[in-house]
């Protein structure tokens, strides 16, 4: 698979790689209408949350194959990850500039850490989902707070539900008002 940038920070090969895939010896390849939809999630979601939150969105699982998504548990039969529609991801440590995967940011000189380093990785994830909440530049169909990661559906300004919903990572998902998401902390 050509590894061609979807937006300035998020490229096709990452959206697509899978360990589960490699292992089961599946070809995770999206069609060009799947592709077109993850560059749509990365240029309505994913790009500007990097951009904002100045740490690297980390891809866990991006575009899946019916074959794939099968076999992952706890996926939806109809999952958007299948249409090349949603992404999980952790946030990274570290600040990053403008280009791509260079790190910088100013350093505790006592320590030699970044001030942001010194977040526990829930809470770069909780600061991350209270950004995707609060800035009108950061769309999203459905947003999911797992313990240790996001999901994230993007399908278009005009059709995106905005649906939040919190998961316990063992089944229980609990379907929440704005106002009860930020509360989390």
């Amino acid at each position: 698979m050509q590894n061609i940038y979807l937006t300035p920070h998020f490229t096709l090969r990452e959206m697509c790689e899978s360990r589960l895939a490699e292992k089961h010896d599946i070809q995770n390849v999206p069609s060009e209408q799947e592709t077109e939809n993850l560059r749509r999630l990365c240029e309505g979601t994913l790009e500007p949350l990097r951009e904002k939150l100045g740490l690297p969105v980390v891809i866990t699982s991006g575009y899946r194959t019916k074959a794939l998504n099968d076999i992952i548990a706890h996926s939806a039969r109809k999952s958007q990850h299948m249409e090349g529609r949603a992404a999980d991801f952790y946030i990274g440590q570290g600040p990053v500039s403008g280009s791509r995967c260079q790190v910088s940011g100013d350093l505790n000189h006592e320590t030699g850490d970044s001030p942001m380093k010194l977040e526990t990785p829930r809470q770069r994830l909780i600061r991350a989902f209270r950004l995707i909440l609060h800035d009108p530049d950061i769309d999203f169909d459905q947003l999911i707070l797992y313990p240790t990661f996001i999901h994230v559906s993007y399908v278009s300004r005009e059709k995106n539900r905005r649906k939040i919903t919190t998961a316990n990572g063992h089944g229980t998902y609990c379907a929440v008002t704005r106002e009860v998401a930020l509360t989390i902390i």
